[in-house]
């Protein structure tokens, strides 16, 4: 009767919260992103497709010396993710599963405003940067770019946003002692310019350019902002679907 009670009251305080809180929760963005990663997995990690998104490889490096697989990292840390989301009684049902189409409509329309705001931009600037968030020529006959661009829509947030944005406001804030808003702010900009600069180091990587840098540097420091603001789940889909509208 207890437990029964318990659940009713943490349904209650969910409803009480609204969906700005529910949706940041960590938790529900992990099981709003399932959809990308299990698309990415099947159409090109079992499908031995050569190619990998630029996260991948970067963070494959590092687990190869462990002997461990990113992908492999990352199922496990989604399963695991998964089970507690399951195992909690007030995201079961229709209010999570509402909440998550909130979170995918509203990431496509923060997408919309990056992809348009970039178009416009380029247009004045007179750029030719179509393939800009790419470091690799793809073969646009295939299904293979749109699955390879949703993936990086994950890796990257998970390695730029949640790792060094996220890691590195903690790091300053709790081990330093700094104040918690300036940590952000620095660990915003350093989490951008990493984005921009990884895009050119290593055998993928694409030739420097000043134009291609700045836009992914800008771009790191917004998708920063929107995981400041609105949780990593928001994060993924809106970086995901921006790298979809690119690529269609």
């Amino acid at each position: 009767m207890a437990e029964k009670e318990a659940g009713r009251d943490g349904g209650q305080l969910l409803h009480e919260r609204g969906y700005y809180a529910e949706s940041r929760s960590f938790a529900l963005s992990i099981v709003s992103i399932l959809p990308i990663v299990v698309l990415y997995h099947v159409g090109i990690v079992q499908s031995g497709y050569p190619v990998r998104n630029l996260a991948q490889v970067w963070m494959e490096g590092p687990l190869h010396l462990v002997g461990l697989r990113a992908a492999h990292v990352l199922n496990i840390a989604l399963i695991i993710a998964l089970v507690a989301v399951l195992l909690r009684s007030d995201l079961k049902g229709s209010v999570g599963l509402m909440t998550v189409v909130v979170m995918v409509a509203e990431s496509a329309f923060y997408a919309l405003a990056l992809f348009k705001g970039g178009a416009v931009i380029t247009s004045l600037l007179h750029e030719q940067a179509a393939e800009v968030i790419f470091a690799v020529n793809f073969n646009l006959e295939s299904a293979a770019p749109l699955l390879l661009a949703l993936g990086a829509g994950v890796y990257e947030e998970l390695l730029f946003r949640l790792v060094l944005l996220g890691g590195g406001t903690l790091l300053l804030h709790r081990v330093f002692c700094w104040n918690r808003e300036l940590s952000a702010v620095l660990a915003l900009l350093v989490s951008a310019v990493l984005f921009a600069a990884a895009h050119h180091v290593g055998p993928a990587g694409e030739a420097f350019t000043t134009y291609n840098f700045l836009f992914r540097a800008v771009a790191g420091v917004l998708l920063g902002l929107i995981y400041l603001l609105r949780g990593f789940g928001v994060t993924v889909w809106t970086h995901a679907l921006y790298n979809a509208m690119v690529v269609l």
